[in-house]
């Protein structure tokens, strides 16, 4: 069976705008490609500045009624579009699998997540706290929350499904409307969920959908009508929403990227380890937030480390996401491989030593074609952690394992960096354990475990890896969508 056979028959990427969906007027066509072939498999018209106004304004116009709107009432279209989500499960993975690049499980994956992250949404009345109290006598005080107005976010090409809906029911939950600007890179995804999301019955303008570049972004973030600002990106860019969006008086939350270390210590379970490593940081091929890329082996363990890792590489079947067996799926642009065989190159020009080899490696598969964005599980040695390709986002299948003298050596190479996403230990040491969670300069820890949080704990990165005041899981979100009111009454 070909690829175009296993693909799900997808429809061209459009823009949502006050219900209607519309193909775009404007003149700049953004070419999307297959990333397992090469090939283009559709092409979305961006936005004119004209048709993000419009958005902004069906949103603004469209935010009154939503947010009188009951709270249970809410709510019920939330367990609609909970279950939109379940009964195109498939179809959705389908879509991201050929969109993006991941495997099919892997993109099944990310729809079950999608799916938590609104189920966690509808558990938005539990969280609706009113405090109140007695001040003097006859004078009560007590609080409430209030919707912000028309939101933005700004969603990532790694989770082109999970993020917009997890934006989407926390935005909508707490009486936002929202605007969603995804990717470029996939928009076939991004598309298809927020169609299904819109199915589930919302009214006219309280979910609209505009595709683009950077420049699209940028008007969104600049609209006077605009309340709040959502992203995930990379740390630049990241910093740059930020400050854009602060120095309008915008709430922002900006997460951007990362570089994870794991360290493997003279006392854990070297096999445990292994599999951890391999598993967070080939897993989609590298491209997710949390993905460990810094290895940090005890000198006692490091050659073992190193020997595992490895093998188990050598195990990973890299091809197209729609075959039976593939474990590891291509990169999701020709930039970005190329920006991967740059990186490696740079770090053998200064001495690593590789031990496995990505570049130019040949996928596996019935569909396997080297006009793919294939890049292989590379793991390097001997690289100082102070070098530009340590210190930069790798974003990809790419480790390089660093030798540490004690828990100290470790952690003061893993803190070493600008970021503060992720960090874990391996380790059978409660103490070691203990001191690595209290010195760690990070938002996200696992010990003996990835540190990949389920969708009622709030996450978030620290440094360079998250730019605002509130993170994106768990309860969060409620505190970032709405605004405490104090009443204080008389009578």
């Amino acid at each position: 069976m070909s690829v175009e056979e296993k693909s799900p028959q997808h429809q061209s990427p459009q823009h949502l705008i006050n219900g209607e969906w519309r193909t775009g007027s404007g003149t700049d066509a953004v070419a999307v490609f297959d990333p397992s072939r090469g090939a283009q498999i559709a092409e979305v018209t961006a936005a004119t500045p004209e048709e993000v106004d419009a958005a902004v304004a069906a949103a603004a116009a469209a935010f009154d009624s939503w947010s009188e709107m009951s709270l249970q009432r809410r709510v019920q279209y939330l367990y609609k579009m909970r279950q939109q989500l379940a009964d195109n499960a498939e179809s959705l993975a389908r879509t991201i699998t050929l969109d993006q690049g991941k495997t099919l499980d892997e993109a099944r994956g990310e729809v079950l997540r999608a799916g938590e992250f609104v189920e966690t949404a509808i558990a938005a009345p539990m969280l609706y706290h009113s405090k109140a109290g007695n001040i003097a006598a006859g004078i009560d005080a007590h609080h409430v929350r209030e919707p912000l107005g028309v939101c933005v976010a700004i969603t990532p090409f790694n989770f082109p499904v999970m993020n917009p809906s997890q934006f989407s029911a926390w935005a909508l939950v707490t009486g936002n409307t929202l605007v969603v600007k995804p990717s470029e890179q996939d928009p076939l995804a991004s598309t298809a969920v927020i169609r299904l999301l819109q199915q589930a019955g919302l009214p006219d303008g309280v979910l609209n959908l505009v595709h683009g570049r950077a420049d699209v972004a940028q008007r969104l973030i600049d609209h006077p009508d605009v309340t709040a600002v959502s992203c995930i990106t990379s740390s630049p860019v990241a910093k740059a929403v930020h400050a854009r969006a602060s120095a309008l008086g915008k709430r922002v939350q900006a997460n951007g990227g990362a570089k994870n270390p794991i360290v493997v210590t003279a006392d854990a379970d070297l096999d445990l380890a292994a599999e951890g490593i391999v598993a967070s940081a080939f897993g989609m091929a590298g491209q997710r937030c949390l993905a460990g890329t810094r290895i940090i082996a005890f000198d006692e363990v490091y050659d073992q480390v190193v020997a595992k890792v490895a093998a188990l590489t050598d195990k990973l079947v890299m091809g197209s996401g729609f075959d039976a067996g593939t474990t590891l799926g291509p990169v999701v642009s020709a930039a970005s491989r190329q920006r991967l065989e740059s990186l490696v190159d740079r770090a053998v020009a200064v001495g690593a030593k590789v031990v496995r080899d990505g570049r130019g490696a040949a996928p596996q598969g019935p569909s396997a074609t080297t006009d793919g964005y294939f890049f292989g599980p590379t793991v390097l040695t001997d690289l100082s952690h102070t070098e530009p390709a340590e210190q930069e986002e790798t974003f990809g299948p790419v480790i390089a394992v660093h030798r540490a003298q004690s828990i100290e050596d470790a952690i003061a190479i893993s803190n070493d960096t600008p970021f503060g996403n992720a960090a874990t230990v391996y380790t059978r040491s409660g103490s070691t354990a203990h001191a690595f969670t209290k010195r760690i300069r990070s938002g996200n820890v696992g010990i003996n475990s990835f540190p990949a949080p389920p969708a009622n704990l709030a996450m978030g990165g620290l440094g360079d890896s998250f730019f605002g005041e509130t993170h994106i899981c768990g309860d969060a979100p409620l505190r970032f969508y709405t605004e405490e009111k104090l009443v204080v009454s008389r009578w």
